[in-house]
C-alpha cells in the first residue's frame, strides 16, 4: 500500500482518494444586540473583511438604521445569490455590534465560498475568539485547513467540533454516561466534519479510526455514495478487500453516475489480480485508452512491470493521440523492470 503514496496525477486519470462532498447545515441566522441603534452613515468600519469587488459594487443605497435591519437585509441578499451585497451588509452589521460571532461567521462563510480564504480564515478565528464553542466555525476552518495540507491544525479544529456535536446529542439524550460510545448523528450535526476526519484519519493511516467516522455518517445518511467510497476506500487501504468491494459496489447501486467508486473498485480488481474487471471498471468513466493507461500505471505501483509493459503498449494503439502519456509510462515501466531484475540478481548473489 505503500506504493499509493506515489501516486502522480498527471500520469494517469482516475479520480482517486477520498472526497469530502457531504454537506452540513444551513446558514446561521445573525442575532440583534440589544443596544440602541445607531445609524451608520460612512462606510464600514471593518474594511479588512472586504475584498476589492464587494467595495466598490455592493454599497447599499439606503444603509441600515440598526444591527437588525442590516442582519436582515444581508440574509435576504444572500438568499438570492446577490452575495456582494449580502458580504457588505454583513460586514456593516460589524458597526452595530462588533461582538456578534454569527456574523464574523456569516462573512467567513462567504468569502470561503468566494475562494478568499485568507480573509475567510481571519474571520472564522475572530468568531472563535468571541464564541470558542461555535461547532461550525471549527468545522469550517478544520476543512479549509486540511484543503492547505495542515493537518495538525485541521485535526484540533475537527476534532473540537465533533466533541461539541457528540456533547449535545448527550445532552438532547440526557445521558449521564461520562464516557459514551459515539451517540447517532441528527440533522443538525456536522456531516462534513465527521467525513474530512474520516479522510484525515485515512491520510495517516488510523484506519480504524477513521472508519469510526465514515460509519457515524453513513448510518445517518445510508444512501451517501461519496461515504460509502470513502468507507470502501479506508477498507482497501488497510487490505479488507472483501469489506471495500461491498462498500463500493453498495455506492454505486445509490449513485452509478459516482465515478470514484467505479475507479476505487478498479484498484480492489487489481489488488485481486483480476485485471479484466479492473479494466472494465475504469471504463464506466473514461475512454479504452485512458482506462488502458491507467491500469498499466496502477499494475506499475503494485511492481507488475511486465504486465503494466504490455497495458501501456495497448493504450498506445488505442489512441496514437495517447501516445506521448502512455510512451511516458511504458518508459518508465521499462526502466522499473530492468532495476527490479537487476535488484533481484543483487540479492541472490549475496546469499
Amino acid at each position: 500500500m505503500g506504493s499509493l503514496s506515489k501516486l502522480n496525477a498527471r500520469n494517469f486519470s482516475t479520480p482517486l482518494l477520498l472526497g469530502m462532498l457531504i454537506i452540513a447545515g444551513g446558514y446561521l441566522t445573525g442575532c440583534a444586540s440589544h443596544s440602541a441603534p445607531q445609524a451608520v452613515k460612512q462606510e464600514p468600519q471593518r474594511q479588512d473583511l472586504f475584498d476589492d469587488q464587494t467595495r466598490l459594487v455592493a454599497r447599499p443605497k439606503a444603509p441600515p438604521q440598526s444591527e437588525q435591519e442590516a442582519l436582515d437585509k444581508a440574509l435576504k441578499e444572500e438568499q438570492t445569490g446577490r452575495l456582494d451585497k449580502a458580504l457588505y451588509l454583513y460586514i456593516q452589521a460589524l458597526d452595530f455590534n462588533p461582538t456578534n460571532a454569527k456574523t464574523f461567521y456569516k462573512i467567513a462563510k462567504i468569502h470561503t465560498l468566494r475562494g478568499n480564504e485568507d480573509i475567510a480564515l481571519r474571520a472564522f478565528n475572530e468568531a472563535l475568539q468571541l464564541d470558542p464553542d461555535f461547532i461550525l466555525a471549527h468545522a469550517e476552518l478544520g476543512i479549509i485547513e486540511m484543503d492547505q495540507h495542515e493537518y495538525a491544525q485541521a485535526r484540533i479544529h475537527l476534532e473540537k467540533a465533533i466533541e461539541l456535536d457528540q456533547r449535545r446529542l448527550k445532552e438532547n439524550k440526557g445521558s449521564t454516561i461520562s464516557q459514551p460510545a459515539n451517540f447517532p448523528l441528527d440533522q443538525q450535526s456536522p456531516l462534513r466534519v465527521y467525513n474530512a476526519l474520516g479522510v484525515l484519519n485515512d491520510l495517516q493511516d488510523r484506519h480504524q479510526l477513521a472508519r469510526d467516522y465514515f460509519h457515524l455518517a453513513l448510518d445517518y445518511q445510508p444512501h451517501s455514495a461519496a461515504l460509502a467510497t470513502n468507507l470502501g476506500y479506508s477498507y482497501y487501504l488497510s487490505g479488507d478487500l472483501q469489506q471495500a468491494e461491498s462498500y463500493l459496489k453498495r455506492a454505486i447501486q445509490d449513485d452509478a453516475s459516482f465515478a470514484r467508486a467505479w475507479s476505487n473498485l478498479g484498484l480492489i480488481y487489481i489488488r485481486k489480480h483480476q485485471d479484466d474487471l479492473a479494466l472494465s471498471m475504469f471504463e464506466q468513466t473514461m475512454n479504452k485508452a485512458d482506462a488502458l493507461n491507467d491500469l498499466g500505471y496502477f499494475l506499475m505501483l503494485e511492481g507488475q512491470y511486465d504486465k503494466a509493459i504490455s497495458i501501456f503498449k495497448q493504450a498506445i494503439d488505442a489512441s496514437p493521440s495517447y501516445f506521448e502519456k502512455a510512451q511516458k509510462n511504458l518508459k518508465r515501466a521499462q526502466a522499473e523492470l530492468l532495476h527490479s531484475e537487476a535488484q533481484h540478481l543483487q540479492n541472490y548473489g549475496s546469499n
